[in-house]
């Protein structure tokens, strides 16, 4: 496993106590990727999920989302996102937290990079 950068770039919120980053499951394509979230605190956290991949063969986006109990102390994994990059391809993966209906952090990170 790769981990891409504890908290990527923090679009907002640079006082939470939320940390977040990616973990990308083998070097394989297409590439698996698991957002994961930690907080010293507890949260029930809605969250949104966006990869975006855009290269000479076009440009694709794929999401999804759902509800996050976090532990405090615990590492929680957003799910598994699949998608197929390569080194002349910009990919992103943004995840967006939400609290009691709010956006409450947002994160940018780039594609971990390929093994290949």
């Amino acid at each position: 496993m790769e981990a891409a950068g504890i908290n990527g770039r923090n679009m907002m919120n640079a006082d939470s106590d939320i940390q977040v980053w990616l973990e990308r499951l083998g070097q394989a394509q297409p590439a698996v990727i698991v957002p994961y979230v930690r907080s010293a605190s507890a949260h029930q956290l809605r969250y949104k999920l966006k990869a975006t991949k855009a290269g000479p063969n076009g440009r694709s986006v794929i999401g999804q989302g759902g509800n996050l109990q976090v532990v405090a102390g615990q590492s929680a994994p957003l799910g598994k996102m699949t998608i197929t990059y390569g080194p002349e391809d910009d990919c992103q993966v943004d995840v967006i937290l939400y609290e009691t209906g709010q956006e409450y952090a947002r994160f940018e990170f780039e594609c971990p990079p390929n093994g290949s």
